[in-house]
């Protein structure tokens, strides 16, 4: 078994406690819309589609009006293959700045997703150091030889 740098160990470290930072603040703003948002159908005004060397990226323009009676248009945070201008999708607008919403779909599976893989990443690189430190690992996988015999 190959022993981990202590810089790999710390890398894996440093990008758990990013993943598990990126999955915080989505868990907190899907939760939010959750609890405070309000239901508006809102409808697909344009779809611009720009592409990259190797991805495309679709940006939604849509447009609904609030429980006040309030038009807002602005940039719809998702893009499914099945949007197309002049489709109604569900959003959730926060009632003190409709202007933040959300598309009423997004679950908690990207938040959950990155809270394991930043979990395994910490865990492993915590393992890793912890190993490495206290002499468990000498790239063979077996704790040394310490003469106790039991």
């Amino acid at each position: 078994m190959e022993r981990l740098s202590k810089k790999s160990a710390i890398i894996m470290i440093i990008s758990g406690v990013l993943f598990l930072a990126v999955a915080g603040f989505a868990w907190i703003k899907t939760v939010r819309y959750r609890g405070e948002g309000v239901h508006a159908d809102a409808v697909i005004t344009d779809i611009e589609t720009t592409y990259f060397d190797d991805d495309t990226d679709h940006t939604v323009t849509v447009r609904f009006t609030t429980g006040d009676g309030e038009e807002i248009t602005g940039e719809l945070d998702a893009y499914q293959s099945g949007f197309y201008v002049g489709k109604t999708v569900p959003v959730l607008y926060l009632p003190d700045n409709p202007h933040k919403f959300t598309y009423e779909k997004n679950g908690l599976l990207l938040p959950l997703i990155f809270i394991g893989a930043g979990a395994f990443l910490l865990g492993a690189g915590i393992f890793a150091l912890v190993r490495r430190r206290k002499g468990y690992d000498d790239g063979t996988g077996y704790a040394p030889d310490d003469g106790n015999d039991v």
